[in-house]
C-alpha cells in the first residue's frame, strides 16, 4: 500500500509511536487486504470496511435488539460472525434513513480495542470535519478547476495547494482574534472577500516593504488593516 509505504519514510514513526496512531479512513481506504496491511505494519485502523453487499447481509444478522440508537435516524450494531484480521479487531454495522426513508448500511472496522460503541462512533464521525475542510479547500482554493496533464504538475499543484491551506488556517488566527468580526470567516470568504481587498504595496529602492495601501472605501478594509497590524507584530515588520 503506497500511503503506508510514504508514511513510514516520512514520519519515521516507532513501533509504540504507531501503536498510539489512528489511521482514519472513509470508503477509499479500500478492502480486507489494506485493513491487514495497516494493522501489520503496527498501526491502529478506523475505516469504513469494504462495501458492496457485505454490510447488508450482515446487518440481515444482527438481531432486533442489538441495535443500538444513535440518534438522527442512525442505529449501530456490533457484526455478528466477523471478518478475521491480522488483529483483533471491533467491528460494526451502520445503519441509517435516507432522506426518501431507505435503508442504507456500511460496516467500520476499528483496532482500538478499549472504546466502546458509542466512543468508536463518535470517533469515525469525527472525519465530517475533515470532509468539510476538503470541500472548502475545493471551492476556495478552486482545487476542482486546476488540473496539470503531468503526474509531476499535479503533485506539485496538491503540494501548493496544502500549503495555501495551512497558510490561510494559520494566518486567520494570527490577524482576526475570537472578538474580531472576520474571525468567524471560513476560507472560502477569507480568500474571495478579505484576501483580494483592492490596495497597493509600496516598496523601498532596496525591495523591502514599507507600506500597504488598503482602499478604504471597502467594507471590511478597517478590519483587514487591524489584521495586517497584528500580523507584522507577530512577526516583525519586513
Amino acid at each position: 500500500m503506497p500511503i503506508l509505504a510514504a508514511l513510514d519514510q516520512w514520519l519515521l514513526f516507532t513501533p509504540a509511536q504507531k501503536g498510539r496512531s489512528v489511521l482514519r479512513s472513509d470508503a477509499g481506504f479500500g478492502g480486507d487486504a489494506n485493513v491487514n496491511a495497516a494493522l501489520q505494519a503496527g498501526w491502529q485502523v478506523l475505516a469504513k470496511g469494504k462495501g458492496g453487499l457485505r454490510p447488508q447481509a450482515f446487518a440481515r444478522r444482527v438481531a432486533a435488539e442489538a441495535w443500538q440508537d444513535l440518534g438522527q435516524q442512525r442505529w449501530a450494531a456490533p457484526v455478528p460472525q466477523p471478518p478475521t484480521y491480522l488483529r483483533p479487531t471491533q467491528q460494526l454495522v451502520l445503519r441509517w434513513l435516507t432522506d426518501q426513508g431507505k435503508d442504507k448500511y456500511a460496516t467500520v472496522v476499528c483496532s482500538v480495542p478499549e472504546w466502546t460503541l458509542t466512543q468508536l462512533v463518535d470517533h469515525y464521525d469525527d472525519r465530517g470535519q475533515c470532509e468539510t475542510e476538503i470541500q472548502a479547500d475545493k471551492t476556495a482554493l478552486k482545487m476542482a478547476k486546476r488540473r496539470k496533464k503531468r503526474l509531476a504538475a499535479q503533485e506539485a499543484l496538491l503540494l501548493l495547494t496544502d500549503l495555501a491551506h495551512n497558510l490561510l488556517a494559520w494566518t486567520s488566527h494570527w490577524m482576526f482574534p475570537a472578538a474580531d468580526p472576520l474571525a468567524c470567516f471560513g476560507l472560502t470568504r477569507l480568500t474571495e472577500d478579505v484576501l483580494c481587498l483592492p490596495g497597493r504595496l509600496i516598496f523601498d529602492d532596496h525591495g523591502c516593504l514599507v507600506e500597504v495601501q488598503l482602499n478604504q472605501l471597502h467594507p471590511l478594509a478597517e478590519h483587514a488593516a487591524r489584521g495586517l497590524q497584528r500580523l507584522l507584530a507577530h512577526f516583525g515588520h519586513p
